[in-house]
């Protein structure tokens, strides 16, 4: 049975992947902050992913064929200020540091294993090239962004210098229920719903015109997986192709709701910390090497999204009214 590894397998597209790949029989570690998880290895060691000699043992030991390193370090943008130090530290920690640690823990131990590092579209922030493709300069406006471009481009040197199978997924907006509440997509969803069943009377935004390009979280999980299974390690651009506005957003789901958002919805553009960047994902090369596509259009996500957080409400303690604004 091949074995998997999954490096901050908590979060939206750690779940995902956990629940995709054990049906396929992959016997799996999970790793996260303040947990270790198993599948069939009966593996119980807590992890530090930030001590070498941690991350070795556990490589040494498990022998993965595949690793999935999906942990970051989340700063939203409608997120209050945070102490740049502090942030930097964290990013430079969990996005380089450590990933440096399981590279390395490859070349030393085992060779044969696969790694993908989950790379993000902030990498070219404030770029001229539309769409971006894997050939799109780096131009980020951010730590979170400076520190995934530097991931990208380690994984790339431990490709060249020591012919390791390190790729990276340069991931565009996916969604899911499972999607933190503090970006744009759960906070439209659970606020519009909010309205609809009478918790909340409106719904700020920071800039209804911010354009996105959204997918849909299981199927970016699949392009993990294919990206592995590729004969040769690469960079790869995962996206749909296509921006939707968060007018869209909000106009699908007031639409299934049965609401008139024009009426409850309020844009600010003061509640944003940072200026939106509309960025769009060309994803020829993923296409062409594994014939992945997404299966899930923009509208079918927002009703999948509405339709969780109606399924949430009825279970949920009233809440007072949200506010929403750009994505990360």
């Amino acid at each position: 049975m091949r074995r998997a590894l999954i490096v901050g397998h908590t979060g939206q597209d750690g779940r995902i992947l956990w629940d995709q790949l054990a049906a396929k029989g992959f016997v799996l570690v999970g790793i996260s902050r303040n947990e270790v998880r198993e599948h069939k290895s009966q593996w119980a060691d807590a992890i530090d992913i930030a001590n070498p000699d941690s991350v070795r043992n556990l490589v040494d030991r498990f022998r993965p064929d595949q690793i999935y390193y999906l942990a970051a370090y989340h700063h939203s943008s409608q997120d209050r200020a945070v102490q740049e130090s502090r942030l930097w530290q964290g990013s430079l920690s969990v996005h380089v540091q450590s990933f440096l640690n399981f590279l390395d823990a490859i070349r030393q131990c085992h060779p044969a294993a696969r790694i993908f590092y989950a790379g993000s579209s902030r990498v070219f922030g404030e770029t001229p090239a539309s769409p971006q493709t894997e050939s799109t300069p780096f131009r980020p406006t951010c730590l979170y962004g400076i520190t995934k471009a530097s991931g990208i481009m380690l994984a790339d040197y431990y490709r060249r210098a020591y012919n390791i199978h390190a790729s990276c997924g340069i991931l565009f907006n996916h969604e899911s229920p499972l999607r933190g509440q503090q970006f744009v997509s759960q906070r439209v969803a659970h606020g519009l719903v909010a309205i609809k069943t009478g918790r909340a009377r409106h719904l700020e935004v920071g800039d209804l015109n911010a354009r996105i390009d959204w997918g849909y979280a299981p199927d970016y999980t699949r392009a993990m997986q294919s990206i592995l299974e590729a004969e040769t390690a690469s960079d790869f651009v995962v996206a749909t192709g296509e921006t939707h506005s968060v007018r869209e957003m909000i106009e699908i789901a007031a639409e299934f709701l049965n609401i008139s958002w024009e009426e409850c919805v309020v844009e600010n553009l003061k509640i944003l910390q940072r200026n939106s960047q509309q960025l769009c994902g060309d994803s020829t090369h993923l296409r062409r090497t594994t014939g992945w596509r997404p299966s899930v259009s923009f509208r079918d996500l927002v009703q999948i999204m509405v339709k969780a957080a109606l399924a949430s409400a009825a279970q949920a303690i009233p809440a007072s009214a949200s506010t929403v604004q750009g994505d990360r």
